[in-house]
């Protein structure tokens, strides 16, 4: 693919986001996170990238640019979006008042003032569909502002992964920038809902988890069933494939307050449902009377089988649920080297 455009990977997590970029074609040059687990996961599954586990706030633009040989061209990551919980009138417009507010406001303050510093071509951002209406959309418009006042076009737009073919609907908002005078655009989906589109239909999630029925656990692939009580087992029994706990008719003996989103069974012919890591449980197995194993959801999330996460079952489920989709990733890792190569004949013109 011609040159290996270099890439940052800021809050890199499990490394979903990376992997993408780096099956691109892409040179992974430097990963960061303030995860010492995340650190294991990482040194044991890209020994060849250099991690720093470090908190971002306390973290020099000269220190990662000690991994870069030259400028960056681009960063990726996703800062969490704790924070900014009192933005709007009653706070100063003024950047270091308002991280001074509230101290988890500086990780994006930070990522800014990074950006800022290093200069990358492009940059790209992944959060939550929360991130929109947070504050009534103050947030957002925040972020949006400390990253064009360092120079970028930038632009967002909500995206369901199952759109780009990943076995699952999940919605994330996806924000892109660059500073070489490109308009900002996103990848076109490559999958449908709708048969009218013209598109292939999205991807079940049962194509990702059948060949896995009827193996026993097997931990060095993450692949462990929880323990489920009596009580619970007879609650997935009830659940219906595609359904969910009919709460208005159990029995007394099973009925309990709050049963939230863990009482979900999945349809073998549809996406499965957003991979979250509540409480220990995603969601229930199509077939099973269990929720779905770690390696379920990671497959569910396009991880490879070698790609193991460290830690007990809760934090390998943190991992898995919070990262990016490596396929999404890449499909939009090689919608951008398009653009890259182009501002890199440019640049070569101009010095011709």
């Amino acid at each position: 693919m011609g040159k290996q455009f270099k890439v940052v990977d800021l809050f890199c997590g499990a490394g979903g986001l990376h992997m993408g970029f780096e099956k691109a074609g892409y040179d992974i040059r430097l990963c960061v996170d303030n995860d010492n687990l995340v650190e294991r996961t990482h040194k044991r599954n890209f020994p060849n990238i250099p991690y720093i586990n470090e908190d971002i706030r306390k973290l020099p633009s000269d220190e990662i640019k000690k991994y870069l040989d030259g400028k960056v061209d681009i960063v990726i990551g996703g800062p969490p979006c704790q924070g900014f919980s009192t933005i709007g009138k009653r706070v100063s417009s003024n950047p270091e008042t308002r991280a001074r507010h509230d101290p988890r406001n500086e990780l994006v303050l930070t990522y800014a003032r990074l950006i800022r510093e290093l200069q990358p071509k492009f940059i790209v951002m992944e959060n939550v569909k929360g991130i929109l209406t947070m504050k009534g959309g103050t947030y957002l418009e925040t972020v949006l502002k400390e990253l064009k006042d360092a120079g970028y076009e930038v632009d967002y737009r909500l995206i369901n992964m199952a759109d780009y073919g990943v076995p699952q609907i999940r919605e994330r908002v996806i924000i892109i920038g660059n500073r070489v005078g490109l308009p900002v655009t996103f990848p076109e989906p490559d999958h449908s809902d709708n048969p009218d589109d013209g598109l292939p239909a999205w991807e079940p999630c049962w194509d990702v988890l059948k060949d896995l029925v009827g193996y026993g656990d097997m931990p060095e692939l993450n692949h462990v069933a929880l323990k489920h009580t009596d009580k619970i087992i007879a609650r997935y029994k009830m659940i219906s494939e595609g359904g969910r706990l009919p709460e208005d008719s159990l029995p007394p003996e099973l009925y309990r307050k709050n049963f939230g989103n863990t009482y979900k069974r999945l349809n073998r012919t549809r996406p499965a449902l957003t991979m979250v890591p509540g409480n220990d449980a995603f969601p229930i197995h199509p077939e099973l009377h269990r929720s779905l194993t770690v390696r379920e959801a990671a497959r569910i999330q396009t991880f490879p089988d070698d790609m193991i996460f460290e830690g007990n079952r809760r934090q390998q489920g943190h991992q898995v649920g919070n990262a990016v989709p490596p396929l999404f990733s890449e499909k939009l890792a090689k919608f951008l080297l398009t653009q890259l190569q182009q501002t890199s004949e440019e640049e070569v013109d101009e010095c011709d």
